[in-house]
């Protein structure tokens, strides 16, 4: 499916060659030296991102990309903007309605609880984001989210499931950044609570699982103050699913969410290969799973294909 783009102004410009040099801003004589950030080119990126979905689906995944840049307003959606369960995502609502609550004087949070909240964004702890799923409840904290940024494709999971099972879209999620990055709602102190550990984030999550696919690989060192919020699980309808969320450049400029929901697949030289087997990653360790790998190593391509990391020297 095309990417396509949203912007707050019009242009008939066609979109920009497809090679590297299409993803930067003309560097002048005097920022050529002095700034060697990554800085997308906003009109090349539907046709990027067109690739990453294709070369995603060669890979037997689906992949959605979106991208808004907070200084134009414009974003840029591709593959679709779909409901996907957001996994370890939903961790971000969690934490912005404890402190939230704090803000408004209804509840008072203790150093344990913020080290819950830390260890929950940092490290995507899950027993600490049972625990204050239980305690602010449940559900509830996805509806009062929703009310708050005024998203349409986000809800609370099914009765009887988890809050990993909590769904939401790809253009609420930018928009949920955008509000947080701007300010909104939470207050500067505890903005800046999340947005600094989200950029603490650890390579591994607090049960090994590797952290570091889709936009902390993908973007390597070109993505100046990076942030991020990832999530993963399987199996969703079968398939692996992995979520790459957050943001990048001066003034936390660029916001991305990418992610693909992938078959289950194994290598010929694996002892699961062709054997039905599914990791559900309830019971199942999956930090050494061949598949997970795969899977992670997908949406890392996805970013690098979107964003040019990989044509770049």
């Amino acid at each position: 499916m095309a990417a396509t783009v949203v912007a707050s102004w019009a242009t008939s410009a066609a979109p920009q060659g497809f090679g590297p040099e299409a993803l930067a801003v003309a560097p002048t004589a005097e920022s050529a030296t002095a700034d060697t950030s990554l800085v997308p080119s906003m009109d090349a990126l539907p046709r990027r991102i067109e690739a990453a979905v294709a070369a995603a689906a060669d890979r037997g995944a689906d992949l959605i990309v979106a991208v808004l840049d907070r200084e134009t307003g414009a974003r840029v959606v591709g593959g679709g903007d779909a409901p996907v369960a957001t996994a370890s995502v939903v961790k971000l609502f969690i934490a912005e309605e404890v402190l939230y609550r704090e803000a408004l004087g209804e509840a008072t949070l203790g150093e344990e609880d913020h080290e819950l909240i830390r260890s929950m964004l940092r490290s995507s702890d899950d027993s600490a984001a049972s625990l204050l799923w239980d305690l602010y409840g449940g559900p509830e904290i996805v509806e009062h989210v929703v009310e708050r940024h005024r998203l349409t494709g986000t809800a609370p999971p099914v009765p009887g499931t988890g809050w990993w099972n909590t769904t939401t879209t790809a253009s609420d999620l930018l928009t949920w950044y955008d509000d947080l990055l701007g300010g909104s709602a939470l207050g500067a102190q505890a903005t800046a609570r999340i947005v600094g550990h989200l950029m603490e984030y650890t390579d591994e999550g607090v049960d090994g699982y590797d952290q570091r696919f889709g936009l902390p690989d993908g973007l390597d060192d070109d993505a100046s103050e990076l942030g991020v919020k990832q999530g993963w699980m399987c199996c969703v309808d079968g398939r692996w699913m992995h979520l790459s969320t957050g943001f990048f450049g001066d003034d936390h400029r660029f916001v991305v969410v990418a992610a693909a929901q992938e078959s289950v697949l194994y290598d010929e030289s694996d002892p699961l290969y062709e054997t039905g087997f599914l990791p559900d990653t309830g019971v199942y360790d999956a930090t050494e799973d061949g598949s997970a790998e795969h899977a992670r190593r997908t949406l890392t391509l996805a970013v690098e294909t979107a964003f040019g990391s990989g044509a770049r020297p």
